[in-house]
């Protein structure tokens, strides 16, 4: 870091009395043509994505919310809501933005780092929700109905492809840190190859390795118990079902 030294009390009053002289004259600035940041929402769009579901001791799925700001001002401070169409879904765990949840709506507010949606530009969230998947019955940017919502998608085929789903949720909220990342991405990578070949034994072998590794120093450091207990339990109804 570049330090800076302050002015002397004595060159300080000598700016401040040209100034008052009009020695210095303020810079002169463009208008900017660009239209200030507001927390009213002209028009949205929404796509809501099933990515994977899973049903065995839990039924579960992961979706993700996709929403753009499709009018001419950034939106600041947003407040997004969605409501479930079925009853009895509760996220367990949602990123890119604090979260809340009542009855069946789902309420996100921004993180640090994604305050603003500029025109044009999009957000993405995602979570993992217990219960069976029912698309939102609408969406809503700040108070205003967006419009393309519950655009379905298809779920990933297989319930390793699911598995790598919430492998990348939680990388995407920091449940899950780089140093046990890496390992977990090989292992899951693995486990879609044999699933795609229908090679159950290499299968079960490979989930086996999945869940030794959270044994490990960095599988009790490098994520959060909550991501760990979520990941090997869906692992191990998968590892039930081949057995």
């Amino acid at each position: 870091m570049i330090s800076r030294q302050r002015l002397a009390p004595v060159a300080l009053a000598g700016v401040a009395a040209v100034a008052l002289a009009g020695g210095l004259a303020a810079p002169a600035h463009a208008a900017s043509n660009k239209p200030a940041a507001t927390t009213t929402v002209d028009s949205c769009k929404a796509t809501y994505t099933l990515n994977g579901s899973w049903k065995g001791r839990s039924t579960g799925f992961t979706s993700t919310i996709r929403f753009w700001n499709t009018g001419t001002a950034p939106i600041t401070d947003w407040t997004l809501q969605f409501t479930f169409s079925g009853s009895g879904q509760q996220v367990a765990k949602l990123w890119s933005a604090d979260w809340t949840q009542s009855g069946s709506t789902v309420t996100a507010k921004p993180l640090h780092f994604n305050q603003t949606i500029q025109p044009g530009k999009q957000l993405t969230i995602g979570f993992i929700a217990n219960g069976v998947s029912g698309n939102p019955t609408s969406v809503t940017l700040s108070g205003t109905a967006c419009g393309e919502t519950a655009s379905r998608g298809r779920a990933s085929t297989g319930l390793a492809g699911t598995l790598s789903q919430m492998v990348e949720g939680y990388a995407a909220s920091g449940d899950l840190r780089d140093g046990l990342l890496k390992s977990v991405r090989n292992r899951v990578q693995q486990i879609q190859r044999d699933e795609a070949r229908d090679n159950q034994k290499l299968e079960i072998y490979h989930l086996r390795q999945f869940l030794k590794q959270f044994t490990y120093k960095r599988g009790q450091e490098d994520i959060t118990a909550g991501a760990r207990t979520e990941l090997q339990s869906f692992a191990r109804t998968m590892l039930n079902g081949l057995l």
